[in-house]
């Protein structure tokens, strides 16, 4: 049987990744989509809004987190796999779907060789993996948010099981929010609890301005670690900051209404933000000479190529979505990007360009 080498091999199949695997099948390229969904249990952030209509994507409207998914993936599969003629020259286009989480990437001549898990992980259980090769790939694997240590299992082996009390509560109306952005319309003139520390925080609490003016930061414990300037700000808009540690959730079913605190305390809110950082999803990029930001975010150019770390194009290899340094995150934005990436790679295994 012939190798199965893809035009185009796509890294994630939230928003960037469908529409970078939709664009680059409609320029009659045969796409292979890597979707993690099933075997890592990872889910990006337009999942989280479980409960949440999504408003502002230019698609979909009114739509739900793990039905936007759904749709997301019919959308992919309405270009199924076809063989068609371009001339004398025999060739496949269309999207292959397949579930793996990428574990490791490499380049093996004018090939991107690219190896991923296609089993659901679980602890002390060997890999089973995969190997696909494509002439171009574009990353849009996103990142997962990091989530406060409020009661979970020090010892579970995966994070969906060890924050598994924070995830119930996420992506709800009443419930975890991580984009002010998004979700802070469903607190106007209510009081909101922004948890995190530093003037990264801080952000949150700038953002949450357009909604309302009742905002108290809690730091789980932590100093709040805010530099001079901005602690005279919050101060000045009289936001109050608790450092005392979160001991447990105070919920109804899915519903957030309040913390109980170590010191037996109890607060309660009427929403609640959590921004803890990030984690990008790139493992599978270790070995690889590319530019990122201080969050671990890629710096990519105008086509969504990656660069190196002399600024220069790594030829083939593409990015979209919110894994880019400087990018709003937001379900608009990762389908721009989504679909610029999937031009780019696909333009570039055109075997005539403009002379120079």
């Amino acid at each position: 049987m012939k190798e199965t080498i893809y035009d185009v091999a796509v890294i994630g199949a939230g928003p960037a990744g469908t529409q970078a695997a939709v664009s680059a099948s409609h320029q009659m390229r045969h796409v292979l989509v890597l979707h993690s969904g099933k075997v890592s249990f990872s889910r990006g952030r337009a999942y989280w809004s479980k409960s949440v209509e999504i408003e502002d994507a230019p698609v979909f409207p009114g739509i739900i987190g793990p039905n936007f998914a759904k749709e997301l993936m019919k959308w992919m599969e309405s270009r199924p796999v076809v063989d068609f003629m371009l001339g004398s020259e025999k060739r496949k286009t269309g999207i292959d779907i397949r579930d793996g989480l990428a574990q490791k990437l490499t380049r093996n001549g004018d090939l991107f060789e690219l190896e991923a898990s296609t089993k659901t992980l679980k602890q002390n259980t060997p890999l089973e993996t995969a190997l696909f090769k494509s002439r171009t790939v574009v990353v849009a694997a996103g990142f997962d948010d990091k989530w406060p240590d409020i009661e979970f299992e020090a010892d579970a082996a995966r994070l969906y099981k060890q924050y598994a009390t924070v995830f119930r509560y996420a992506g709800n109306r009443k419930g975890w929010h991580v984009c002010i952005r998004c979700d802070g319309h469903l607190h106007v003139n209510e009081h909101l609890a922004i948890l995190g520390v530093g003037d990264y925080i801080y952000e949150a609490a700038i953002g949450a301005q357009d909604f309302t003016d009742k905002i108290t930061i809690l730091t789980n414990g932590r100093p709040h670690g805010m530099s001079p300037s901005v602690l005279e700000q919050v101060k000045a808009r009289k936001i109050n900051i608790i450092e005392t540690k979160i001991k447990r959730h105070i919920g109804e079913k899915t519903n957030l209404l309040g913390f109980e605190m170590i010191d037996g305390s109890e607060l309660f809110f009427h929403g609640f933000l959590v921004d803890e950082g990030l984690i990008p999803n790139t493992k599978f990029l270790e070995g690889w000479d590319y530019q990122k930001d201080e969050e671990g975010l890629i710096v990519a150019n105008e086509d969504m190529q990656m660069l190196d770390s002399n600024g220069d194009p790594i030829p083939g290899l593409f990015a979209a979505g919110d894994i880019i340094s400087g990018e709003r995150n937001l379900i608009a934005t990762a389908f721009a990007l989504g679909q610029e990436a999937g031009l780019s790679a696909s333009d570039s295994l055109r075997q005539w360009h403009f002379p120079d």
